[in-house]
């Protein structure tokens, strides 16, 4: 199954439509919205949409001008029923978006979903759409995450993971090291390690590095 393909047949599934937006996320924006001004005049890009649960999420937090990036048209009509703004279908590697656009961008959970090579791609474009005085918010999949890792290894710990939901998708891990190096294009960079396990399944562990940023 090719991967854009699995991305469908994931947001075919009602058990993919996420609803309440992550904590982490609710936490860094509320700590920084002050910083940029009038809120109804800030332009906010979620790439990797998904579901729509963090378009609602910046719609409550009184952000009028949210614009939703996915490659899944399922996903973009998942977003439409929680989120009236502006949807785009399209990659993280050409996000059609003017240059200094955005005062926030988003992409939470979903740039560990390509190949490592992808990443400074993905990148550079982050910056390219950010003001000067932007965020980026970002997670990246850690290389202490044993949860994905299920599957065909193609080397350079990324992954084809077989897991029912996203059957057929690549899964890229980062060490520290890796993680410093895609985004040192940027000027103020700190970051975080969120990880948890699941109920009844203590050996298997979700781990994210959590991304705050700013040109």
């Amino acid at each position: 199954m090719l991967k854009d393909e699995s991305w469908e047949a994931h947001y075919g599934k009602e058990k993919s439509e996420l609803i309440y937006p992550d904590e982490n996320l609710v936490r860094l924006l509320k700590k920084n919205l002050a910083g940029l001004g009038d809120t109804p005049k800030i332009t906010a890009v979620d790439l990797g949409c998904g579901s729509g649960r963090h378009l609602k999420l910046l719609g409550d937090l009184g952000i009028s001008n949210a614009i939703g990036l996915d490659p899944s048209a399922k996903a973009l009509a998942m977003s439409r029923r929680h989120y009236p703004g502006t949807l785009l279908q399209g990659n993280n590697k050409q996000i059609p978006i003017r240059d200094q656009a955005a005062d926030i961008v988003i992409a939470w959970g979903s740039l560990h979903y390509n190949s490592k090579d992808d990443l400074k791609e993905m990148v550079d474009e982050i910056h390219r759409i950010l003001k000067p005085d932007g965020f980026l918010f970002a997670t990246l999949r850690s290389s202490r995450d044993t949860y994905l890792k299920k599957g065909k290894h193609i080397g350079n710990d990324t992954w084809i993971t077989d897991l029912s939901d996203i059957q057929g998708s690549m899964v890229s891990f980062y060490e520290e090291h890796e993680m410093r190096t895609a985004f040192s294009i940027f000027t103020e960079f700190s970051y975080g390690l969120m990880e948890r396990t699941l109920i009844g399944e203590l050996s298997s562990l979700i781990s994210h590095w959590i991304i705050e940023a700013r040109p």
